[in-house]
């Protein structure tokens, strides 16, 4: 059991579906889901006209690499969230993934999708 109240977890649970839902909004805007990968998006490329200017078709590969950079991060983003929500429901949220002890609270309210407690996070970036 996590060192919060019921009424935090809802209020976390709720921003956190929020989040979620900002997220498939902005992925929607420029990609599609893959429906051959569950949690996978593509960019649509932006098709250039062959009589199209190699300036604009430059620009059009630009917009693209950009957004691909976009979605990886935007996708990410929405796996930690998906995964942070199933914890919540099943009841696990806040436990340490390495250790199993419990993750601070003050830990869990700055970064809600932390998986790590505080001394197995530095283990691991002693690692890096």
């Amino acid at each position: 059991k996590i060192n919060m109240n019921t009424e935090e977890l809802q209020k976390l649970k709720s921003n956190l579906e929020k989040e979620r839902m900002e997220l498939l909004k902005q992925l929607k805007s420029f990609a599609t889901e893959n429906p051959e990968i569950k949690g996978d998006w593509k960019s649509n490329f932006h098709k250039s006209d062959p009589s199209d200017a190699s300036d604009e078709k430059a620009q059009r590969v630009t917009e693209f690499e950009r957004e691909k950079a976009l979605e990886y991060d935007l996708e990410i983003r929405l796996k930690e969230i998906e995964k942070t929500l199933k914890l919540i429901d099943v009841g696990k949220y806040g436990t340490c993934g390495d250790c199993n002890r419990k993750i601070e609270k003050k830990r869990l309210l700055a970064i809600p999708m932390t998986a790590l407690c505080i001394r197995c996070a530095e283990k691991k970036a002693k690692l890096i």
